[in-house]
């Protein structure tokens, strides 16, 4: 505590050249609480998911080689039909549930006499929404009935209900969405409100920010609607750990001389997530390292000044019987005073600044369904701070066992 406010006066007394040294500090562990947080949301995020699928959450897919004089030229996709899909959960033991997540493109949606481009539509069968286990916080999900009837109901993320129905309740109210065919706007009543899913969950399936039943916009100008007769957005749910029997079964059970059954797993989907996050936090980290690597000779040369500019009162205090160690010691806890300070104003700023640096650069960089990893991880302070610390230390530690070592003599005299 002598020690910190001893220091203290000494900032007090060299105000800019303290701030500069504090800022230099602050700057590098900025950085790194940065790099830091965006590895450890991640981790949080993608050990989330796999922790509670595993792998059991399988997309599957039918493809055929093209070869060009033995060579492969490219693939040919097919897509599922609806029998193949019943015949998938009936006929596999270890397979709890089909469903199929359809994308909507460019769709279109009026609400309050406005026309939004929407991003994140889906059509999904209604095991979908148990599948995934989408948290309802209010209304209720639609059900293979309404799927069957073409209702005309849809389920919205809290991001568009905030949007579109800022302090009400969105449930019980109506949203058109645009036809498959024509110019045609189909009203859909807003049945239920959903917590939006994981960002990993968004990068396997799509970013779903509204959920309606499969078919429902295929309608014509009339009331006719299309069944679409293929699938070609089709993920099966195993039974927990049979993930790979599971694959087994639908490699059987939808064998055909005309493609081959590949299926991709939510878990290497993580993992190749994690890998990329990684790649940019190493590319990163050089600008860390250089970055503490800066501050930490901004402590050595504070330092060095505070000696030299000390050097009578090293003298006394030698005179007087201090020894070398407590000489060592209060050195070094000037420094870490400095790093400390450093420290906490590089936290600070790394809180305020962190969600808009982090969300807006995977946003741009990576997919533009990723957020929430620019909140602050408290990892990220204990660990930034520590290297703050640890560098301070080392840095330090030739000043202080240069201020050790001066003679008492020569002190006193240069004094």
């Amino acid at each position: 505590m002598n020690s910190f406010v001893f220091t203290m006066r000494l900032i007090k007394k060299r105000p800019l050249r303290s701030l500069l040294t504090i800022l230099q500090i602050a700057l590098g562990v900025w950085i790194v609480a940065t790099i830091l947080t965006m590895n450890l949301q991640a981790q949080d995020q993608v050990n989330s998911v796999l922790n509670h699928f595993g792998e059991n959450i399988i997309r599957l897919s039918l493809q055929r080689e093209i070869m060009d004089q033995g060579s492969i030229r490219g693939y040919q996709g097919f897509s599922l039909s609806e029998t193949d899909l019943i015949r998938l959960k009936q006929e596999s033991t270890h397979i709890e549930s089909v469903f199929t997540v359809e994308p909507a493109w460019n769709a279109k949606l009026k609400a309050h006499g406005l026309t939004y481009q929407v991003r994140g539509l889906a059509e999904v069968t209604a095991g979908t929404i148990s599948a995934l286990e989408l948290k309802l916080l209010e209304g209720y999900a639609f059900t293979d009935y309404d799927q069957e009837q073409g209702n005309l109901v849809a389920l919205i993320s809290t991001d568009v209900s905030k949007q579109l129905f800022p302090d009400q309740s969105a449930v019980g109210k109506t949203i058109e969405l645009e036809s498959l065919y024509g110019d045609e706007y189909l009203t859909f009543e807003i049945i239920g409100v959903f917590e939006p899913i994981n960002p990993l969950l968004q990068i396997f399936f799509q970013e779903m920010t509204i959920i309606i039943p499969l078919d429902s916009r295929a309608k014509t100008t009339g009331t006719e609607r299309i069944h679409r007769a293929n699938y070609s957005n089709v993920y099966v749910k195993s039974y927990p750990g049979s993930a790979h029997a599971a694959v087994s079964d639908a490699q059987v059970i939808l064998a055909s001389d005309d493609y081959n059954v590949n299926a991709d797993y939510l878990s290497d989907t993580g993992r190749m997530f994690t890998s990329a996050i990684m790649g940019m936090s190493l590319f990163l980290g050089v600008f860390a390292f250089v970055a503490i690597i800066i501050s930490s000779v901004g402590i050595l040369s504070i330092m060095m000044v505070n000696v030299v500019e000390r050097t009578r009162e090293i003298g006394l205090r030698k005179a007087l019987g201090a020894s070398r160690f407590s000489i060592v010691i209060q050195v070094l806890y000037e420094s870490l005073v400095f790093a400390l300070l450093g420290a906490v104003t590089g936290i600070v700023g790394s809180v305020l600044s962190n969600r808009y640096m982090i969300d807006g650069l995977l946003k741009d960089f990576f997919f533009q369904s990723m957020q929430d990893l620019g909140q602050f991880h408290p990892w990220a302070a204990v660990y930034s701070s520590g290297l703050a610390l640890i560098m301070g230390a080392i840095f330090g530690l030739y000043p202080a066992i240069a201020a050790a070592r001066l003679p008492v003599v020569e002190a006193l005299r240069e004094a």
